[in-house]
């Protein structure tokens, strides 16, 4: 694999494939935490080191274990464990950082979605697109952090104030992040 590719798998999964604006996986926290400006670089950062740890670990449990034994149709459990573990481990490990994330990392969409979308491509390049996936969440929460604060500041009709306006925001920078 040439440096190009893998270069554009990285920078993929940070733009024009990002898992929270493209696919809509991990949503949920980049709408809730946008807000908290103070918490956006902590969060983003466990999420970069979990996808990252989480790529680790379940490529090469699908590739050695699971696909040898036929074992495809247990893919998703055993990466919902894996996940499961390593956060709680991490949350283990540094109590400070990881205490109150550990619900928006443990169940964050888009680390399992990148676990299950990688699974068929090369050790390389599944940790190249973790990292850029990962790197991609910490970019989109600041990019809604930024679109929140304009929101507050401008006139919204009563019934799209909340999620619906928060929603259609994040339409349109997906439909921006679209065209790199």
């Amino acid at each position: 694999m040439d440096f190009k590719t893998l270069l554009l798998i990285f920078l993929g999964g940070v733009l024009a494939n990002n898992y929270a604006l493209e696919k809509f996986l991990g949503l949920t926290p980049l709408l809730g935490f946008s807000k908290k400006e103070d918490k956006l670089l902590p969060l983003g950062l466990c999420v970069t080191l979990v996808t990252v740890l989480s790529a680790l670990i379940t490529w090469p449990l699908n590739s050695f274990v699971l696909a040898p034994l036929n074992l495809g149709a247990l893919q998703l459990l055993c990466f919902v464990a894996v996940i499961l573990i390593l956060v709680w481990a991490l949350g283990a490990i540094f109590k400070q950082p990881l205490g109150g994330f550990f619900p928006l990392i443990a169940l964050n969409t888009a680390v399992l979605g990148l676990a299950v979308n990688t699974a068929a491509l090369g050790f390389v390049e599944t940790l190249l697109s973790a990292l850029g996936v990962g790197l991609g969440f910490l970019v989109a929460l600041y990019l809604m952090a930024g679109v929140q604060s304009r929101i507050q500041e401008q006139y919204v009709p009563k019934a799209f104030r909340g999620l619906p306006i928060a929603l259609l925001a994040a339409a349109i920078v997906s439909m921006a992040l679209l065209a790199f």
